[in-house]
């Protein structure tokens, strides 16, 4: 029997190790990953410049709308002579249909994005939230994201987590991190990055088995570990 289609969305902190978490766990399905290509597949559907994309990434409008006015004051062109297409909504449209796309397309795992509020009804759609100790998030940003001290360090994750808060509470009617938000919070210092992964394809493995017996279908072959 074919397993069915299942999505596994992750929010996450920055610094939590939530992208890696997410290649890891598509690794183990052996399905598509998703994060940064749902900004250059948006960019192609919509035939907007995906300098536009990058900078609505993850944003509140509000916050998306100085950036754009800071780029037309600095003379970006491109940014110029899109500026309406990016009133309103339009950005955060492009790339809801681009989600629920792939997600018609086949199993897979996106990262951020308000995938989970995207997919809500989705009959599989596993929503995840990613945190871990600032501890361990200090390590990993000075490690991967270029913070020089842990007082860098700590300032970027702020300021990133903050707009990431704003944009998926201003486009949802949930509230980012709230464990009532998600269908599991996992801190991924705890475990670690493999062996969360590995708690997360359990999980999702359980609930694909829940949803085949709810439907009246035998369960499916447990995937070749």
């Amino acid at each position: 029997m074919e397993t069915p289609r299942f999505v596994i969305t992750i929010g996450r902190q920055f610094g939590s190790g939530g992208r890696e978490l997410g290649r890891r766990l598509a690794d183990l399905f052996q399905i598509p990953y998703y994060d940064k290509e749902l900004i250059a597949e948006a960019s192609k559907e919509s035939g907007l410049d995906p300098e536009c994309f990058e900078k609505a990434d993850e944003q509140a409008p509000s916050t998306l709308m100085h950036a754009l006015a800071t780029s037309l004051m600095m003379g970006g062109g491109a940014m110029r002579s899109q500026g309406n297409a990016l009133a309103g909504e339009n950005i955060f449209k492009f790339q809801s249909d681009v989600i629920h796309e792939v997600a018609r397309m086949g199993s897979c795992v996106i990262v951020g994005r308000c995938a989970d509020y995207i997919l809500r009804n989705e009959p599989l759609c596993i929503s995840t939230f990613i945190y871990a100790s600032e501890a361990d998030r200090i390590a990993r940003i000075m490690r991967c994201h270029g913070a020089q001290s842990p007082k860098e360090a700590i300032d970027m994750m702020r300021k990133i987590d903050k707009k990431r808060a704003a944009y998926y509470d201003f486009y949802t009617d949930k509230s980012w991190g709230a464990a009532t938000s998600y269908d599991l919070c996992i801190d991924s210092s705890v475990l670690g990055i493999d062996r969360t992964a590995e708690l997360l394809r359990n999980y999702t493995e359980q609930r694909i088995a829940t949803a085949a017996a709810q439907s009246g279908r035998p369960e499916p072959e447990e995937p070749a570990r």
